[in-house]
């Protein structure tokens, strides 16, 4: 798949996602729904920056840095925009 030009955008990808997880929530609280999606996320990221490097134990702090700070700012844009949802 040609990653300038995906088949399947990102936000589509995680309404499927959000969809499943909207679907387990007939059956188990959101807290446990959201820290299997955050395992998940950890797991597959875990594997994407393995794929990566051949020495993934000397770019751990650097894949760790990225990462945390892509999620901090996508729950920040989706924090802020359910604060200006309820404004």
């Amino acid at each position: 798949m040609d990653t300038e030009n995906p088949s399947i955008s990102r936000e589509v990808m995680a309404d499927k996602f959000i969809a499943l997880a909207n679907e387990l929530t007939k059956t188990e609280p959101k807290e446990r729904i959201g820290a299997a999606i955050m395992f998940a996320a950890a797991r597959y990221n875990a594997f994407e920056a393995a794929s990566k490097t051949e020495d993934l134990e000397k770019n751990k702090d650097d894949a760790l840095s990225w990462y945390s700070g892509q999620y901090q700012k996508m729950l920040d844009a989706n924090l802020e925009e359910l604060i200006e949802a309820h404004a």
